[in-house]
């Protein structure tokens, strides 16, 4: 019986040495928090779901940077919007083995945003981020092509985690001239209770939204 256990002991320390060596092999860290100096206190994130892994790597990010994220029902109080235009993630074969199957693919992950103050102001215009990573491709078993599945998903969220560094890193080289009111002028009280114009119900296309919630880059806004 303890021979057995002890099999046991030594099958799940290898199943995880595994683990970790795929992990290493692919470039995944979890890293944590940057620190920038960001020139304001509030932050609306809009055009990305709260479930987005982008989502919550970012806000995390904002956070720890002492800055509030403000929810939806608030957006007006916040000094700054950033608007998220949508990502992409796409797989193209660059190289195929002799029988014309792939042998290697790349990973490309895209993020589209813009940031613009409470009050209306440009502080960052629209831009482009852009991620890649290269994999090899030669399963031999329906194991090792989940293995891939999974090691896939994985580089997505690494790509995901490096795309929300560097949108905060490029936040620190906003530079708001003194004096600028960031958040938006306050409503007279009869237009209190009223809904915004951004926060009326439209009806989108499916089609147009990914499995996170987001808009394509390009998609009609």
């Amino acid at each position: 019986m303890s021979r057995l256990l002890e099999l046991s002991g030594i099958r799940h320390l290898l199943i995880g040495l595994v683990v970790l060596a795929v992990a290493a092999g692919c470039g995944f860290k979890l890293r944590g928090a940057i620190s920038v100096d960001l020139p304001f206190k509030t932050v609306y994130v809009a055009g990305v779901a709260d479930t987005s892994p982008f989502a919550q790597v970012l806000k995390s990010q904002l956070r720890a940077n002492g800055i509030g994220v403000v929810p939806e029902e608030y957006k007006d109080r916040a000094q700054v919007i950033l608007r998220v235009l949508g990502d992409q993630q796409m797989k193209t074969v660059v190289a195929v083995n002799p029988s014309g199957l792939a042998r290697e693919y790349r990973l490309t992950y895209r993020l589209g945003f813009r940031v613009e103050s409470g009050s209306g102001l440009e502080l960052y215009p629209a831009t482009t981020i852009e991620l890649m990573r290269e994999i090899s491709f030669n399963p031999q078993t329906p194991q090792e092509v989940l293995s891939k599945e999974q090691e896939d998903a994985m580089l997505i969220r690494d790509m995901q985690n490096d795309a929300a560094i560097q949108v905060m890193q490029r936040l620190s080289t906003i530079r708001v001239p003194p004096g600028t009111v960031l958040t938006a002028p306050k409503k007279p009280k009869s237009e209190v209770g009223k809904r915004s114009p951004d926060s009326t119900p439209t009806t989108t296309n499916p089609g147009l939204t990914t499995a996170d919630g987001m808009q394509p880059l390009g998609a009609e806004q």
